[in-house]
């Protein structure tokens, strides 16, 4: 596999030098303090944009929108960097708890983009049928989800037969 831009990247965040986070247990230590650090900012900071926008209003759309995708980016880098690590990133099954936390951090993305098009036009119909979109949207997409989760397990059991 070439070396990309992202690789480098990540190599240089992952201090493998030990300058930063010094031996290797604990890097490890910091690594998951940082995973959780940003597993509890990839939930509070959309949260509090989606709330922000509709107490603020107009003013308030475009910076909350600029941070908004200042947490998006990231992720989706992140997403990107482990499949191509040929990381399997599509749950084997969705239990209880991914749900939530699909829902939960999901949901504040809508509420916002909602709560803009309110503070635009609040007497418009548009954000109500944003609204009503996110939500049929959300709906599709859990099921599609629960669709190929079912899909991938039974070509998992059809593979495993034939071993």
């Amino acid at each position: 596999m070439t070396t990309t831009i992202l690789d480098r990247i990540v190599r240089w965040n992952l201090d493998l030098d030990g300058d930063w986070y010094g031996d290797e247990r604990e890097r490890f230590r910091w690594y998951e303090g940082i995973a959780a650090a940003a597993s509890m900012q990839w939930i509070a900071v959309p949260w509090a944009g989606a709330i922000l926008v509709w107490v603020l209003g107009r003013p308030s759309v475009i910076p909350l929108a600029i941070v908004l995708a200042a947490m998006l980016v990231p992720m989706w880098v992140c997403t990107l960097y482990v499949r191509r690590r040929r990381v399997d990133t599509l749950p084997r099954s969705w239990t209880a708890k991914r749900v939530f936390w699909g829902i939960v951090g999901g949901i504040p993305y809508a509420v916002f983009l909602v709560g803009a098009l309110y503070a635009y036009d609040p007497e418009g119909a548009t954000w109500r049928g944003a609204a009503i979109g996110g939500v049929v949207g959300g709906v599709v997409g859990l099921v599609v989800q629960v669709v190929q989760g079912r899909r991938r397990r039974q070509l998992e059991a059809v593979a495993a037969d034939e071993d």
